[in-house]
């Protein structure tokens, strides 16, 4: 791979343009999203220590990126929707030509409880907004609630998650009781699942939900999808499995360095097919396969009714 040292501006829009098109299925992506990327394939190459020297190469790389995005985009060469900005939206309302036309789009979006009398039930939480256009996807096609923590986020939404988690909990329970199953309590289960940088903020905010859902009086089990060391060590780019330099400063960060040493990564340098991967084998591995299909059957019918 050439990197950025000796790419002009013009050899990395052409670069950004087959990201744009590849990666994460074509999926429209953030800003941070396609520096990542550019960062993986050895695009750019600022530095990564924990210097101010580092943290403005990496600010002007991650600018020279949003800017190269922004020039495509008025070249008309990429989509404007292709960038994503989490910050602002511009809302508009659904109206209908007519009564079918309504009828059309109910029936297109018509769905149940997929996960009524499966004995567990999945949620999903990520540590930021970065990763919610890769990761909300996966939750709506598995019908997972889904929360971004936007770092430790507020205490209410830990609130609401447990809430969730206790009436999901018991709608399992009523449910296995009708059905007369001899089920111990310790059968029915909850899994959250947990998606955050491998630094030392990432792996406490973790250490915090799970504490904050436990107070809250909620019963489930919290499975780290992402980012692990394994899924680190396993990255084709050694730029990126090197890492950034730990910050001391941070107070969490001499427990992290006696476990996992001097270096961390953001989730972000994971690709999509990755985390997506993980997330599917874990669900299969408990999901009862013959009960989702009766699902998928009774489902489609009620559509048909439409």
């Amino acid at each position: 791979m050439v990197a950025t040292e000796g790419m002009s501006n013009h050899a990395l829009s052409e670069r950004l343009l087959e990201i744009a098109e590849r990666e994460d299925s074509g999926e429209p992506k953030t800003g941070r999203r396609y520096y990542y990327l550019a960062l993986s394939h050895g695009y750019i190459e600022p530095d990564m220590s924990d210097t101010p020297e580092g943290k403005k190469s990496r600010d002007a790389a991650y600018k020279r990126v949003t800017d190269v995005l922004g020039v495509l985009r008025k070249q008309g060469r990429l989509g404007w929707h292709m960038v994503l900005d989490l910050t602002r939206e511009l809302i508009e309302w659904r109206t209908f030509a007519s009564p079918r036309e309504a009828r059309a789009y109910l029936r297109r979006i018509y769905d149940e409880d997929r996960w009524l009398g499966q004995p567990y039930f999945p949620v999903l939480v990520v540590e930021k907004d970065t990763m919610v256009p890769i990761t909300e996807p996966m939750a709506r096609r598995w019908q997972m609630p889904f929360a971004s923590s936007r770092g430790y986020g507020s205490l209410k939404l830990q609130h609401d998650t447990a809430s969730l988690i206790r009436r999901r909990y018991a709608m399992i329970r009523r449910h296995a009781m009708r059905l007369r199953r001899q089920q111990e309590e310790t059968g029915l289960l909850i899994v959250v699942y947990f998606i955050s940088d491998h630094d030392p903020s990432g792996l406490d905010l973790q250490r915090a939900w799970d504490q904050a859902l436990t107070s809250f009086g909620a019963r489930f089990r919290l499975v780290r999808i992402g980012l692990t060391r394994t899924q680190v060590d396993a990255l084709d780019n050694a730029r990126l499995r090197e890492g950034i330099e730990v910050k001391p400063s941070d107070s969490r960060s001499q427990t992290y360095i006696a476990e996992y040493g001097d270096r961390c990564w953001e989730v972000d340098i994971l690709p999509a097919t990755v985390i997506e991967q993980a997330l599917d084998a874990h669900i299969r591995s408990w999901r009862d396969e013959r009960l989702w299909r009766r699902r998928d059957r009774e489902i489609e019918r009620a559509r048909a009714l439409i």
